[in-house]
C-alpha cells in the first residue's frame, strides 16, 4: 500500500482541509447533509440509538469520526496516511473531541473490543482481496452492529486523474454486495456517474459507487 499511503500523504499536504471545506462540516443534523446519501443515512442511524463503539476506516482527516464523537460514541479512526493521522488527532481537539487515531492498514488492525458501526468510506476501492476485509470488519461488528460502506462501482471506468495509483472497483452484485447477503439492509444505492465535487485537486470526472448500509443479524441459541 505504500503507493496509496504516498498518494494520500501528499494529497492532505496539499491544503488545510482537502475534504469536507463547508463551515457545516461537523453537524450532527443528517439534514444538513443533502449531498451525501451515506453521511444522512449514518447520522440517522447513530442518532436513534444510545452512543457505542465507532470505528472509521480510512478516516482521512477525520470529518465522519468527528461528528460521531459529538454525538457522543466512543470512536476509533484507521488512516494509513500520516499526514491524514496527523490532521484528525490535530482536527478533533480542534473540535473539542476524543478520538482515539490509530495510523495503520486496516488489514493490519487489532481491536480491542467489537464495534456497533464501522464506517469504510472510500477505501476497499483501493484492495484488491475485498471479501477478506468485509469479513474482517464483520467479526469486529457486535450482534445488530451496523457496517456503513462506500466504494467505485466497475459501471464506469476508473477517471484518468486516479490512475496513478492501484485501484479495484467491484462489480454492483460482486464482492462486496455478496458478502453482506445475510445481513439486513438499510441502504443498498448504486450511484452512477456521478460528478465528483468532494476535493478540489482534478480536473473534473465522475465516478460510480456502490454504498451500502447493513446491521448484522442477532444472534439466536444455537448460532454461533
Amino acid at each position: 500500500m505504500t503507493e496509496i499511503q504516498e498518494f494520500f500523504d501528499a494529497a492532505y499536504r496539499s491544503s488545510e482541509r482537502y475534504w469536507w471545506r463547508q463551515a457545516h462540516r461537523y453537524s450532527t443534523d443528517p439534514d444538513d447533509h443533502r449531498a451525501s446519501l451515506m453521511t444522512q443515512s449514518i447520522l440517522r442511524w447513530a442518532r436513534q440509538r444510545p452512543p457505542g463503539r465507532a470505528l472509521d476506516i480510512g478516516s482521512g482527516e477525520g470529518t465522519d469520526a468527528i461528528r460521531l464523537a459529538l454525538l457522543g460514541w466512543q470512536v476509533e479512526a484507521v488512516e494509513l496516511s500520516g499526514v491524514g493521522a496527523t490532521k484528525v488527532r490535530r482536527f478533533m481537539r480542534e473540535a473539542e473531541v476524543e478520538v482515539t487515531v490509530h495510523h495503520s492498514d486496516i488489514r493490519d488492525f487489532t481491536p480491542v473490543q467489537p464495534f456497533d458501526l464501522i464506517v469504510c468510506n472510500g477505501v476497499l476501492h483501493y484492495i484488491e482481496d475485498k471479501s477478506a476485509v468485509c469479513k474482517q470488519m464483520q467479526e469486529m461488528t457486535t450482534s445488530g452492529g451496523m457496517n456503513a460502506v462506500s466504494l467505485w462501482s466497475t459501471f464506469s471506468h476508473v477517471p484518468p486523474p486516479h490512475r496513478v495509483v492501484p485501484t479495484f472497483p467491484d462489480d454492483e452484485d460482486g464482492a462486496v454486495v455478496g458478502a453482506y447477503g445475510p445481513w439486513q439492509k438499510v441502504l443498498l444505492y448504486l450511484e452512477r456517474n456521478k460528478q465528483e465535487a468532494g476535493h478540489h485537486d482534478m480536473d473534473d470526472h465522475a465516478h460510480s459507487f456502490i454504498k451500502l448500509i447493513a446491521e448484522k443479524p442477532f444472534k439466536t441459541n444455537g448460532s454461533g
